[in-house]
């Protein structure tokens, strides 16, 4: 009985100050010191709950990145040295992620590859490859791009086949045309949706495909396909097919294919990522090809925080760039970006935080 008693007058005391913190505290959330404010509160309170026998969820934290290439120059770096060659110096970053995932810009499949030449367009990658990448966290990809068929629909075929033999899931195809996946992390439903514009620039079907995992998913990621390549700012047509995927359930949208980091836009509360850039590819003519952004989600039952990773290719391997380069792009970034004035200044830290997820 004392202990049922305790509960209750505990739980009476988070109600009295969780009131306090929405009509008073809160309003400090605005001004400089109101993201320490919050996390002082939410820890504060986490321990409190902690102490009273209550658990408190874990985050699900999701890391995405861009473009993954690995035939033509970055095959011959791994031929010359290890499989796992491409991911050395971000071996810590890439582990302890609920999920991992990027852009497969090819297929795993038993064709030879072209002779090497920049030009070659056409990407296989070694099924041996399949399992390194698993090995180094990622167990999600998206397919919804150019380049997954570039071996035919047998290639795509072998690709799907080696994937889940190595226990990485995948979502998309070239004509838009596959279910969405969903993954469950920590007793939540995390929804994937593809979209490639070059396979069918309607959009009717991936909005269809968007709500109807939006009544099943607890969160909804929709990987896209893009964009023109090489271009710093997103076209009219990305923002209006974005802002449809948001309206359709969309919590978050991420873009590929311009090979070059996009501004962030912030519509009706979820994020759009026009495109990440390049991950890991052998593209080195310009510094924007060599960098890309890491997206790393945070599901918290009452915030969904974005951390932003700047990486850069050096000797075709993926690094994190250096705190100049960091500030260089972040700062870039926060200036192009369709955001609130609140959200620059976090922009340019690398962290920025949206409204409750659920």
């Amino acid at each position: 009985m004392a202990k049922i008693i305790f509960k209750i007058l505990f739980l009476g005391l988070v109600l009295v100050v969780a009131g306090v913190y929405f009509f008073g505290a809160r309003k400090n959330y605005l001004a400089d010191d109101g993201a320490a404010n919050a996390g002082e509160w939410s820890a504060a309170m986490e321990e409190a709950a902690k102490e009273g026998g209550i658990v408190v969820p874990e985050p699900i934290t999701i890391l995405a990145f861009g473009d993954l290439l690995l035939d033509r120059y970055i095959k011959r770096e791994i031929d010359r040295n290890l499989p796992d060659y491409p991911f050395e110096n971000l071996k810590e970053i890439l582990s302890g992620n609920d999920l991992l995932l990027a852009n497969l810009e090819g297929s795993f499949t038993d064709f030879a590859p072209r002779p090497l030449d920049p030009n070659n367009t056409s990407f296989t990658f070694s099924p041996a490859l399949a399992p390194m990448l698993a090995q180094n966290g990622f167990d999600v990809v998206n397919l919804a791009n150019n380049h997954a068929q570039d071996f035919g629909r047998d290639g795509f075929e072998q690709s799907q086949a080696y994937l889940s033999q190595s226990g990485i899931a995948y979502f998309g195809d070239f004509y838009n045309e596959s279910e969405a996946l969903i993954k469950q992390v920590n007793g939540k439903k995390i929804g994937f949706a593809g979209y490639h514009e070059f396979g069918d620039a309607e959009i009717e079907g991936t909005v269809e495909k968007i709500k109807n995992v939006r009544e099943l998913a607890d969160y909804v990621i929709v990987y896209t396909h893009w964009g023109n390549e090489y271009q710093n700012y997103f076209s009219k047509g990305q923002q209006e097919k974005a802002r449809r995927f948001v309206d359709a359930g969309a919590d978050v949208v991420l873009g590929s294919h311009p090979h070059v980091i996009q501004p962030i836009e912030i519509y009706n509360g979820k994020p759009i990522f026009y495109s990440l850039g390049n991950f890991l590819f052998d593209q080195i003519f310009s510094f924007e090809v060599r960098h890309g952004l890491g997206v790393k989600i945070s599901l918290n039952k009452d915030k969904t925080e974005f951390e932003l990773i700047p990486t850069e290719m050096k000797n075709f391997q993926v690094n994190l760039a250096d705190e100049k380069t960091k500030f260089q792009i972040l700062s870039e970034l926060s200036k192009n970006s369709l955001v609130d004035d609140i959200i620059k200044p976090q922009i340019t830290s690398g962290n920025f935080t949206v409204t409750p997820w659920f």
